[in-house]
C-alpha cells in the first residue's frame, strides 16, 4: 500500500492522506483520535459489506455526521493506492487506485478512476490475495478474540490464512 485517502468518512471530515512506506507502518494516537476509523476505512474501500464490522448500525452512518460544530458530509470517499511495479495486480499500470464512495443511495467503486462493480473490485483484489472479509487486516479486538477462541476455531483461521481451507473445500466438493 502506498497511500490511503479518506474524505467525509466517519470522523474524517476533511480530506486526509495517510502515506505508507514499504517497511513497517503503525498508526498511533490517543483515545478518540480516529485510529480505529482508519482500519474501518481500509475495510470499507476493500469492499467489506458488514456495517457492524465497521462499528456502525447502517452503512449511511459511515458518512461524517457533522459532529457538534461542522456541517455533515453528503458522501464519504476512501481511496487506496497500491504500487504495482511487481505486477501483483493483472493491470498494466504502475499504480492501482481503488476507491469507494458512499452516499445515502449506495456505493460507487472505481479502479484507476474507471467505474466498476464491487464484484470486479473483489475479483481484482483476490488475484492479489487480498480478501476484505479475511485476515489481511487485524482490527481492534481481533487479537483478543484469537487468544480466547478454542484450538479448533484457531486452527480453522490458520487453515484459511494458509489457503489449506480452499483445498479442503475442493476435496469435499469432489
Amino acid at each position: 500500500v502506498k497511500r490511503i485517502t479518506i474524505h467525509g468518512f466517519k470522523s474524517f471530515a476533511s480530506k486526509t492522506d495517510i502515506i505508507f512506506n514499504d517497511k513497517f507502518n503503525c498508526i498511533l494516537g490517543p483515545n478518540g483520535s480516529g485510529k480505529s476509523n482508519i482500519g474501518d476505512a481500509l475495510c470499507f474501500v476493500l469492499g467489506r459489506l458488514s456495517a457492524k464490522s465497521m462499528r456502525v448500525e447502517k452503512a449511511s452512518n459511515l458518512i461524517f455526521n457533522g459532529g457538534k460544530n461542522k456541517k455533515p458530509a453528503t458522501h464519504a470517499m476512501v481511496e487506496i493506492v497500491f504500487t504495482n511495479e511487481d505486477h501483483i495486480f493483472p493491470i498494466q499500470a504502475q499504480e492501482v487506485a481503488i476507491s469507494r464512495t458512499i452516499t445515502e443511495s449506495g456505493s460507487i467503486y472505481r479502479i484507476n478512476d474507471k467505474k466498476m462493480t464491487r464484484t470486479e473490485v473483489i475479483d481484482l483484489l483476490s488475484m492479489s490475495r487480498i480478501n476484505p472479509e479475511g485476515y489481511n487486516i487485524i482490527l481492534q479486538g481481533d487479537i483478543t478474540k484469537f487468544v480466547e477462541m478454542s484450538g479448533v476455531e484457531r486452527r480453522k483461521i490458520i487453515e484459511e490464512i494458509s489457503d489449506v481451507s480452499l483445498y479442503e473445500e475442493k476435496k469435499h466438493k469432489a
